[in-house]
């Protein structure tokens, strides 16, 4: 393994990430974001952080999942796999009118590493869906079986992405539909939702000496995400600036109260103060909006909007 440095998880190997210290994969992708780094330098740590989602080596994960793990655990997993069987295949479509619509040719060039990725992730969550879940192999009846197993904030935030992304297909080269676009993407479902799942899991198995393969995919995607989170402040951080805040509000005030509803994988119990999913969320939507430059009143206003958001969908 690399020497130890506080970003020990940029230069560690897929058979590595199992191993590597919670703590450093859990702040990794925020000491990134704070960096701010350009769309180049994001673009360089991709390819220097490559890996294959057919590497991983499932069948004991299988054993584990079958024979090992707690009812209770495997639920959570079942629910967090479904959740990002239906992420990372829509990433796909979601990235495509934003890449056609990038403002500048670096960010062109950064995004399509980001449809590389999004690709690779969803070939990985395939495959846990068939061999760890024994869902159907057949990717369209994949996600069919995936859809009705997430939570209906899920459904909804995805239906909003599809609304948000159509506007963007029709309008391509509109600057203020693409950072609506980036926002809800970028910054809501990669960095309040994916992010907070994806480093839910790997604490939830943090310690346990089952499910390798799963802890060496989600770590990878943890880096991953570090870079997507990282282009999608960037460029909100840009749009501030250029006057667009205002959009960029109206976006983030439609979809956080959602996303930050959709609480599959519940407790992290080693979190501190056994925090919620929705209770990180919160943490990592303050942490973003500071980055790009809006308000706190802000934030503070779109975390009251989602306590009310539960009573809201009783009401229908």
């Amino acid at each position: 393994m690399p020497r130890w440095s506080t970003l020990l998880l940029d230069d560690a190997s897929l058979a590595e990430m199992p191993e590597l210290p919670l703590k450093d994969v859990l702040r990794h992708a925020d000491l990134v974001t704070e960096q701010q780094p350009q769309p180049q330098a994001l673009y360089e740590r991709w390819e220097k952080q490559q890996w294959s989602a057919q590497a991983i080596e499932l069948g004991p994960d299988r054993e584990d999942f079958d024979k090992r793990l707690p009812k209770a655990a495997r639920k959570m997993i079942e629910e967090s796999i479904a959740t990002f069987i239906i992420g990372e295949y829509t990433g796909l479509d979601l990235l495509g009118p934003i890449l056609t619509g990038a403002p500048e040719e670096r960010d062109h060039l950064y995004l399509g590493t980001q449809i590389a990725d999004e690709t690779r992730h969803t070939q990985l969550m395939l495959r846990l869906g068939e061999e760890l879940l024994g869902l159907d192999p057949d990717p369209k009846r994949m996600l069919v079986q995936a859809w009705n197993m997430v939570t209906p904030a899920h459904q909804e935030l995805s239906r909003v992405e599809t609304e948000i992304i159509r506007e963007l297909q029709q309008h391509p080269s509109d600057y203020r539909r693409w950072l609506r676009a980036v926002a809800l993407f970028h910054l809501i479902t990669e960095g309040v939702l994916a992010l907070v799942g994806q480093r839910a899991i790997v604490n939830s198995l943090h310690g346990i000496p089952l499910l390798a393969g799963l802890k060496a995919g989600f770590t990878a995607m943890c880096r991953d995400e570090s870079r997507h989170v990282s282009f999608g402040l960037h460029a909100l951080r840009q749009g501030v600036l250029e006057g667009y805040g205002d959009d960029i509000r109206e976006i983030i005030e439609l979809a956080a109260p959602i996303a930050l509803n959709i609480e599959e994988g519940g407790e992290v119990d080693s979190a501190p103060q056994g925090l919620t999913m929705k209770q990180l969320g919160i943490e990592s939507l303050y942490r973003q909006l500071r980055l790009i430059g809006i308000e706190k009143e802000f934030a503070d206003h779109v975390v009251d909007l989602s306590a009310l958001k539960p009573a809201a969908e009783e009401d229908r």
